[in-house]
């Protein structure tokens, strides 16, 4: 049962609830102690019960604790109480700048803007990149601004550091990349689960910036498999394409969304030295065209938005200017509180939803993914680059079968399943090659942690104009929709990553239908 305003919780005397969802409730509390406000966060009795989650909780909240910086959402404490685990963070009021672009800045924020917005985040990663630590989920969602007073500077601030971990850290402990991660702005080895570094959080910070000054992602696609694709092999979208007056950013962004990590910035220091720089350039040219986005958007604030920074000395008439900007740019009444969970809690409530009733087992029946399923693909449907492409020979429909055995596993909201592939003569057993496959229920559709291999290619097109066979390397994943007749619709998607055979960067997709049989 929820608590109430005067309960006391942990020593924590309750003022209201902030927020709730399937891992539990966000309250506003009273320190036992301080003169101050903190929001707790009460996990649910099945979460708390969990082993496996109880040692990631209590590993995470203790690294996430050792982060204090300015622009770092801090974690003061964790504990356990009346058989549920809780932990107590900053209470922060104000909005995230996913929600600040909803609500007034559909089109982009001004390039200036966005300049502290990177600024601030770049301090607040290498900070933690320095100890050790990586975030792994930089997102606008994730990107506080909270409210100023009336003459001081708004506070950006780095929220969700729960699902941080050491750099050497390799015990899995937390979900994989495809389910933590928003895949919108997942840096390339970190969606084909290779080892990362800070230069991945720096992919993602320039992906959030790319967000923050249009108003969408690099790759807006609605189709996790396709996103992937894009982010593996698609050159990153020019911001000009978008907005002339950005077009001087397109190095910068292009750099820190650069492929390899070795051809990023060396540091998100410098990746936002680089912005900030750049966006004074086009600070001016942009100025106009923001005033009338933000005027259309909001036409209760004031129509005069961002201004050209200035260099140093910094006058007080620029100070103060600086202070009018922000304050338009964060709405002043009605904020948006957002709690900020330090393990991964808010991806766990966007995928929650509540008015599902759980099963005894806490999954809905679409969560579901337990048995033997006969996955029959339609390669007449198959597409390569998003044009139709059937088979030239129709009888290779008649080898279209595979069969698949695979078990899922719920706590709260979060959905992971393990699939073994079968002998496709003998669906009772194994499949030779040993194969194997990790998904993660997201938006209600099972995604398939990408499969990164070698793979034989029977015609290899050679520099000289020659047909061989070789190999090259692909990545392949899969999305399976559960449908009201029980059976589950998916894609197939293998992108072509290296270019023995010529191929690199071609994306094939194969639509596909499984049906439990056992």
């Amino acid at each position: 049962m929820p608590l109430v305003a005067g309960d006391i919780f942990a020593g924590y005397t309750i003022v209201r609830l902030l927020g709730s969802g399937g891992m539990g409730q966000v309250y506003l509390a009273k320190h036992p102690r301080l003169p101050r406000h903190d929001a707790l966060k009460l996990l649910s009795a099945d979460v708390s019960t969990d082993t496996d989650f109880r040692q990631r909780f209590i590993r995470e909240a203790d690294l996430a604790a050792t982060l204090w910086h300015p622009n770092i959402v801090g974690v003061h404490d964790r504990g356990e109480a009346d058989g549920q685990l809780w932990i107590s963070m900053d209470y922060v009021e104000g909005t995230n700048t996913a929600q600040l672009l909803i609500d007034h800045y559909p089109a982009g924020l001004p390039p200036n803007d966005v300049a502290d917005i990177v600024t601030a985040v770049a301090a607040a990663l290498d900070f933690a990149h320095k100890r050790g630590l990586l975030h792994r989920d930089v997102k606008p969602a994730n990107i506080m601004v909270a409210k100023p007073d009336d003459d001081a500077e708004p506070r950006i601030l780095l929220s969700d550091f729960g699902i941080a971990r050491r750099q050497d850290d390799v015990s899995g402990l937390t979900a994989t990349n495809m389910t933590i991660g928003t895949v919108a702005y997942c840096a390339p080895e970190q969606l084909m689960g290779l080892e990362i570094d800070g230069r991945a959080d720096q992919y993602a910070l320039a992906a959030t910036a790319y967000h923050l000054l249009t108003g969408s992602p690099p790759f807006p696609e609605t189709n996790p498999a396709v996103v992937i694709s894009r982010h593996l092999n698609a050159l990153p979208p020019d911001l000009a394409d978008v907005s002339p007056q950005l077009a001087a950013l397109d190095p910068v962004i292009a750099t820190a969304l650069a492929k390899d990590p070795s051809g990023r910035f060396r540091n998100c220091t410098d990746f936002a030295r680089a912005f900030a720089e750049t966006a004074q350039a086009c600070g001016s040219a942009s100025t106009a065209a923001s005033t009338v986005t933000a005027a259309a958007a909001a036409p209760t604030m004031p129509a005069t938005v961002g201004r050209p920074r200035t260099t140093p000395p910094v006058q007080a008439h620029e100070l103060t200017e600086k202070h009018r900007r922000w304050h338009r740019i964060v709405p002043g009444v009605a904020a948006t509180v957002t709690v900020l969970i330090a393990f991964g809690v808010v991806g766990y409530f966007s995928q929650r939803q509540p008015d599902t009733a759980p099963t005894q087992s806490g999954r809905s029946p679409a969560a579901v993914l337990d048995g033997k399923y006969r996955l029959d693909f339609n390669f007449a449907g198959q597409t390569i680059n998003g044009s139709p492409n059937p088979p030239a020979d129709p009888q290779i429909n008649d080898d279209n079968t595979r069969w698949w055995a695979f078990r899922s596993t719920c706590v709260g909201a979060d959905c992971v399943a393990t699939g073994t592939a079968l002998d496709t003569t003998d669906p009772l057993a194994a499949d030779q090659g040993g194969r194997t496959a990790e998904l993660h229920l997201v938006d209600h559709v099972w995604q398939e942690v990408p499969d990164k291999r070698r793979t034989q290619v029977l015609e290899c097109y050679t520099e000289n104009g020659s047909w061989i066979e070789g190999s090259h390397t692909e990545v392949s994943t899969r999305s399976l929709k559960p449908q009201p007749d029980g059976t589950l619709r998916g894609i197939q998607t293998i992108t072509v990553v290296t270019s023995e055979c010529g191929l690199e960067g071609r994306v094939d997709q194969i639509p596909f239908v499984a049906t439990r049989n056992g």
